[in-house]
């Protein structure tokens, strides 16, 4: 009797950690998604950004259209890294008090401020 009141509890224990993750997991699987295509897209696009600038420097390439094309290159890749990492700061200040997502606003608004700043 005591095999049988073990296995029912094992395996009621197995159905409500079952249940219980159904509602983290799928956020955790965006917070996964969102950090993993964010950085692969900001690698992306820094290797492409590295290979104009060297194109630039090494054949002479018109560089205004190259720089225009550089800045804009590097503002998506900054933008990516923010979505890459803004994700799952969040999704560590969601369940903290509002200070912590005010601080978590702040640095979000000066990140974009100065990416935008650094079009100019």
């Amino acid at each position: 009797m005591a095999k049988k009141n073990k296995r029912s509890e094992e395996e009621r224990e197995e159905s409500s950690a079952k249940n219980s993750n159904n509602g983290p997991k799928s956020r955790n699987s965006f917070t996964k998604f969102c950090a993993f295509w964010g950085i692969t897209l900001a690698a992306l696009l820094f290797a492409v950004n590295g290979l104009l600038q060297l194109l630039t420097k090494v054949a002479n390439v018109n560089a205004d259209g190259m720089n225009t094309a550089m800045t804009a290159i590097d503002f998506v890749s900054k933008l990516a890294l923010l979505f890459a990492v803004g994700v799952p700061a969040y999704g560590y200040v969601y369940h903290k008090s509002l200070a912590w997502k005010i601080i978590y606003i702040v640095a979000v608004v000066f990140y974009a401020c100065f990416c935008i700043y650094r079009l100019f």
